[in-house]
């Protein structure tokens, strides 16, 4: 839960989750000032400092990645596993009497989607080379 409050007092624990390690850092008061200590001994001048060495070197707004010690929402339980899904079973086909409609056989869809045609005659190829050596005669 990110930090709404800004004025923190020494003594403060803050706490955060990052790739799935807890991180802890505890406020101090030191003669420069407040600073920021860190489970690992390291102290820093703001939250986000902080929050980006915990994060190993990741840039972070430390008023939203740290949470004050008790506040911090409660983790996640664990998804269960998602079942496959089965195949859907395929319907019986409905016989009413209706004759099946005819089908293109493949070369004829493939002559047809491949044909190209002359722009003044309209007249048409199975190439372009064709189509193209065809209207270079209403050209000349």
């Amino acid at each position: 839960m990110p930090i709404e409050n800004r004025e923190l007092a020494a003594g403060t624990r803050l706490v955060a989750r990052y790739k799935k390690q807890d991180r802890t850092c505890e406020i101090v008061e030191t003669p420069d000032g407040l600073r920021y200590r860190l489970d690992d001994g390291t102290e820093h001048r703001s939250p986000s400092s902080a929050g980006k060495a915990a994060m190993d070197g990741v840039a972070c707004n430390g008023w939203r990645f740290w949470s004050i010690e008790g506040t911090e929402p409660k983790p996640k339980a664990e998804k269960p596993a998602k079942a496959k899904k089965q195949p859907a079973a395929k319907k019986p086909a409905a016989k009413k009497g209706k004759a099946k409609s005819a089908k293109k056989p493949k070369a004829a869809k493939m002559a047809s989607a491949a044909s190209y045609g002359c722009g003044a005659c309209g007249e048409s190829f199975t190439t372009q080379k064709k189509a193209v050596d065809h209207a270079l005669t209403h050209t000349s």
